[in-house]
């Protein structure tokens, strides 16, 4: 089969489509044929040597993963030949306290796919009975985009933020695929969600997928006016940042008392943050998070099945033009997500 492994992270990345051996089947595993597998920017930043920590060798990144089942183990009982699925984000033991509590993204035994173990790009994957989640009929190629990052964001908004019915969430970075998912997660809960872009050519194709209050951020805007503005001077209760530290004070000075700023990414070198005063005097949350568990892959599959929301594919490559959605990622070219196809 082929697999797409980094052989050398850095600017201009090296890698090389190899002849690998088909997984073996085990009793407690699922072999799988790979559909798609989203580009995310934790792939990015593996591949561009950001992120090295706990990578192993010759990776095959991925962790966005989607196919179809085509081989069970003896002791399989929950999962079919033809049966559509996602994977986790991690691998997890599923018998531990931590797994059992619904936690299983972090599992004390558990592996990132593409990261501390191989993952989606590549043709065939034997995962184990734990780490899949059938999606029913969804489409295959969208549904690489349950776990992250739609089930990413339904985590993020719900269980860290918090987010109720009805509330003001600010959207930062809403032409990515975090942002974009989270506008309409937002707005699927009747939410105001008031959402910011800084790239003009993405707003006509951001507007395409229903999202109402749209602004670009460029010289002359003030997006923290702006938030004040829809939300009768109050600010918003949640805001939403996949953005990071170029957006973080941003992100606090739009929060209305009692609000919290959800932070999901670092793309900038920028770590200089001047916004503590304000966190303390409108008794703000600053809150970090990242995965999601099986409970939010299945939030998002439901949320999909009720066209709440839209996973947002706007490109495909094939293994060997992994170069051209590397730079297309890297210069935030592309609305949503990329996804590589075996």
């Amino acid at each position: 089969m082929k697999s797409l492994i980094l052989k050398e992270p850095g600017e201009i990345p090296e890698f090389q489509v190899v002849d690998a051996p088909e997984p073996t089947l085990v009793p407690q595993g699922v072999i799988i044929k790979v559909a798609a597998a989203g580009v995310c920017h934790h792939d990015i930043s593996v591949m561009d040597g950001t992120l090295r920590r706990g990578t192993k060798k010759n990776v095959v990144l991925g962790h966005e993963i989607s196919g179809t089942v085509v081989d069970v183990g003896s002791e399989i009982e929950d999962f079919h030949l033809g049966d559509k699925v996602v994977t986790t984000l991690t691998t997890a033991c599923g018998v531990c306290d931590i797994c059992l509590d619904g936690q299983e993204y972090i599992c004390e035994y558990g592996l990132g796919y593409g990261h501390g173990i191989d993952g989606g790009f590549t043709e065939y994957l034997l995962v184990k009975e734990q780490n899949l989640v059938n999606v029913g009929n969804l489409d295959l190629i969208q549904s690489a985009l349950l776990s992250c990052p739609i089930g990413v964001t339904i985590k993020a908004l719900f269980d860290k933020a918090l987010l109720k019915p009805g509330e003001s969430t600010a959207v930062f970075g809403s032409g990515g695929g975090l942002g974009i998912h989270a506008a309409q997660i937002v707005q699927s809960v009747g939410g105001n969600s008031i959402s910011f872009t800084s790239s003009p050519e993405k707003l006509e194709k951001i507007s395409k997928y229903g999202i109402e209050q749209l602004f670009l951020l460029e010289e002359g805007i003030d997006p923290i006016e702006l938030v004040m503005a829809l939300t009768d001077d109050e600010g918003a209760n949640v805001t939403f940042n996949p953005v990071g530290s170029k957006l973080l004070k941003t992100s606090i000075s739009s929060l209305s008392y009692g609000g919290r700023a959800i932070v999901m990414g670092e793309v900038s070198k920028q770590k200089e943050f001047s916004g503590t005063s304000e966190i303390i005097f409108k008794n703000a949350s600053l809150i970090g998070s990242t995965g999601a568990n099986k409970s939010h892959i299945n939030g998002a599959i439901d949320m999909v099945q009720k066209r709440l929301v839209m996973p947002v594919v706007e490109e495909s490559f094939a293994f060997d033009d992994v170069k051209e959605a590397f730079q297309k990622m890297k210069q935030k070219e592309s609305v949503g997500r990329i996804v590589l196809i075996p």
